[in-house]
């Protein structure tokens, strides 16, 4: 079994909508979020892996950075949670992405978010 990660990032702007009315997060704020995909596979292509890198960078630029980068993720999203992120970059990648085995989602080196997908859970 190969497992390989590309990362990313992304600025964005939320507001997280279900929380308590003094609750600092409920305003408007930004993050430059952190993005880990993994994929995993055991077979390897005649060049040698499991995936292009640049097939994987393709997709996510296509898929997500150009739908939430510098955008307003409630635009986007129905409460923007970094769980909801993760999920929904998952959701925007599945299809296309053989092998993909999780999504991680960090609003800076202390907060974050790993997701397996639904059918791992």
């Amino acid at each position: 079994m190969f497992r390989l990660k590309r990362k990313y990032e992304f600025h964005a702007a939320r507001r997280l909508t279900e929380l308590s009315e003094n609750h600092p997060c409920g305003n408007l704020h930004g993050h430059t979020f952190s993005v880990t995909i993994k994929v995993s596979g055991n077979e390897l292509t005649r060049e040698g892996w499991i995936i292009d890198f640049y097939d994987i960078d393709a997709l996510y630029e296509e898929k997500v950075h150009l739908c939430v980068d510098h955008k307003y993720l409630n635009d986007i999203i129905e409460n923007p949670t970094t769980e909801h992120i993760a999920m929904w970059i998952w959701n925007q990648l599945e299809h296309d992405l053989k092998g993909l085995s999780s999504v991680s989602v960090s609003e800076g080196n202390s907060y974050g978010c790993k997701y397996y997908g639904a059918k791992n859970a």
